[in-house]
């Protein structure tokens, strides 16, 4: 079978995430660090993954799962960087980052998986503003952790 940067680094993420003992923050930030730069060295390719749905995964099943596997994670503040002045503070979830973040990787493995890494690698891309958006703000929050 291909495989291509997104893939390699998405069953990495999935793998450190969800396989074996809870991986440490500073696991997850390499992981993370890693799923980033991937998206820079993944072609960009149009391909209609569209005509092919993923199963449905239950969002809440996988968020549970994640509140088991991280319980020293949770809420944390953060600004809306859209906003000028320094945005409006809010509330970010670590453990729904964890959960949005597995759900678009477990969906770009199995376009992989049940079609080719073309519709893997477009299904990345496209949605690199969803799960780097929730990448970037848990780095932020990671980093700050360690550090402390």
């Amino acid at each position: 079978m291909k495989s291509s940067p997104a893939l390699i680094a998405s069953r990495n993420f999935l793998t450190t995430v969800w396989e074996g003992d809870p991986p440490t923050f500073s696991m997850l930030i390499e992981v993370l660090d890693r799923l980033l730069v991937s998206y820079h060295d993944t072609p960009s390719v149009k391909a209609p993954y569209y005509e092919l749905e993923p199963p449905d995964q239950d969002w809440k099943t996988v968020y549970n799962q994640a509140c088991k596997r991280f319980p020293e994670l949770g809420l944390y503040p953060i600004t809306d960087p859209s906003e000028l002045n320094g945005g409006t503070l809010m509330m970010g979830d670590a453990i729904d980052d964890i959960t949005d973040i597995t759900s678009d990787l477990r969906k770009t493995v199995w376009y992989a998986d049940n079609h080719c890494v073309e519709y893997a690698n477009a299904y990345f891309r496209d949605l690199h503003y969803h799960w780097g958006q929730h990448s970037r703000e848990l780095l932020v929050l990671l980093h700050r952790l360690q550090t402390c």
